[in-house]
């Protein structure tokens, strides 16, 4: 009931500034309510911005009144996503390279990053795939068995070689423990495992290969529950001896997905020597069902773990022979033909298989991999069980970077982190052997992206309410827009996120 003149002071920190002078005392009549506008910018990065007001001159009669203090913190990320520039060379004796300057003008600074790989052979960027299948959001079965798979054979001390610091081995080791319960929770009660939770539709390749990823952790010394691993193995012995249990809901070619969920139960049955060699031979017996290399490959080592020599050798040269052919069909065994040939090659290293063989099935991989500018779970830790066997193979390098005083040299691939002042930096093969170099960079871009398609075209259009287009511009808070989307595909998709 009395006249009041207030004086706000406003501060912003961490991620925010203000965008204008700060506000005028402001002279409120009794009952009369004002509303102060506060423009603000975001800085560049992503975490935390902070307002902060306080609010001084309020009297009553016969009180003494406190200071108005309140406080806002307000999340700060890009506004587009993240982007991955790859870059690389194979540099004969004496030669150089430096990355192309032009290549991240759209890059803000402040969040460019690189990883810089050096190698005596064709590479893979354990790095890379490790860091997305640990920042990687969701956690269906798929998903969490593929973010747990690099903390079975990886421990602190190699991932700092790969430049990569983070968890102890304690809190990895524990972390691998809450991932087996989450998998432990989506098991059904007939052994099969679900997406999500144990009481959803059955999923048969991901039941082979979440047993593949108890019976490794088993193996590496985690407490995996004996009843767990006897029922998972069980329902995969039924994929062997009754196929038609199998009723596939999304495939395009049915013989082929249950020639490829065969083929993977076998394989994790026979690492455990517990395959019946008949089934396996009838399985070998209708390999024309077969729609890509892997399922051939898996049955193949299979076959030699069970000591059947002769057909194993038989199926792994015909897997060599057989690129995956999904298109247009679906196999729905979250293959790809880069995450085939990657698990191909894991397979012939983990089982000392045909080393030339290896060395052809590398370079293709390397090469395909370095394409990529996104990879699915699957691609990621396939390429990263692929690479994981690479790391031991002597390949002597030496290089000269405009970085260092010294010269690099070593028998082993190395990873260099580099900021966005270090990108430009140039390298030189200093040694007598060719040397491998591989950059991936990200960061996210100052300005909006170009339009792009990639097999999906999508176009927005914002209306009002009465039906008629709206710009965004215009929009202010609290307004209800109706969102139109059109979305046209260039193939067949079967699996969209939109």
């Amino acid at each position: 009931d009395k006249r009041q003149t207030l004086n706000v002071q406003i501060v912003a920190n961490g991620l925010l500034q203000l965008k204008s002078t700060p506000p005028e005392p402001v002279t409120l009549e009794p009952g009369v309510r004002h509303t102060l506008f506060v423009p603000v910018s975001a800085g560049e990065g992503y975490g935390d911005g902070e307002v902060n007001v306080t609010v001084t001159g309020m009297t009553l009669p016969g009180e003494t009144l406190a200071d108005f203090h309140k406080q806002w913190k307000i999340g700060v990320r890009p506004a587009y996503p993240a982007q991955t520039v790859n870059s690389g060379a194979v540099l004969q004796p004496g030669e150089s390279w430096n990355v192309a300057e032009n290549q991240h003008l759209n890059f803000s600074p402040v969040t460019l990053q690189g990883q810089l790989l050096l190698s005596g052979k064709p590479p893979l960027n354990l790095a890379r795939y490790i860091r997305e299948l640990k920042a990687y959001p969701y956690g269906c079965l798929e998903q969490t068995a593929s973010g747990l798979f690099p903390s079975l054979y990886t421990n602190a001390a190699q991932l700092k070689t790969l430049g990569i610091t983070g968890d102890s081995d304690e809190k990895r080791r524990a972390a691998v423990d809450v991932g087996i319960s989450r998998m432990l929770q989506m098991q059904r009660q007939d052994g099969g495992f679900a997406l999500w939770d144990k009481e959803g539709p059955e999923e048969y390749w991901l039941t082979a290969y979440a047993m593949d990823f108890l019976v490794r952790a088993g193996e590496q010394g985690y407490s995996v529950p004996a009843d767990a691993i006897n029922k998972g193995n069980n329902r995969l012995l039924r994929y062997l001896q009754e196929p038609g249990l199998m009723t596939l809901r999304y495939s395009d070619d049915v013989a082929a997905s249950r020639f490829a969920v065969q083929a993977y139960a076998a394989q994790v049955l026979a690492r455990q020597q517990k395959a019946p060699l008949g089934a396996l031979r009838e399985i070998w017996e209708r390999h024309a069902q077969a729609k890509s290399g892997l399922s051939l490959m898996q049955l193949g080592v299979a076959l030699k773990a069970m000591g059947d020599a002769p057909r194993s050798e038989e199926a792994i040269q015909l897997a060599l022979k057989t690129p995956r052919a999904d298109t247009p069909r679906w196999i729905g065994d979250y293959g790809s033909a880069l995450r085939d040939n990657a698990l191909m090659l894991a397979l012939m290293e983990e089982n000392k298989l045909l080393p030339d063989a290896q060395n052809t099935l590398l370079q293709t991989l390397s090469e395909q991999a370095f394409g990529e500018r996104w990879l699915s779970t699957q691609e990621s830790n396939s390429l990263f069980l692929a690479g994981r066997g690479l790391a031991d193979l002597p390949g002597n390098w030496q290089a000269q970077t405009s970085l260092d005083a010294a010269p690099l040299q070593s028998d082993k691939a190395q990873t260099r982190n580099l900021d966005a002042d270090q990108l430009g930096a140039l390298v030189t093969n200093s040694g007598t052997q060719p040397l491998w170099l591989r950059l991936d960079a990200t960061g996210y871009p100052e300005y909006s992206p170009e339009p792009v398609s990639n097999v999906l075209q999508i176009e927005r259009q914002i209306l009002g309410t009465d039906g008629r287009p709206k710009a965004i511009s215009s929009l202010r808070s609290g307004d209800l827009v109706l969102v139109r989307l059109e979305i046209n595909a260039s193939q067949n998709v079967p699996d969209a996120l939109v």
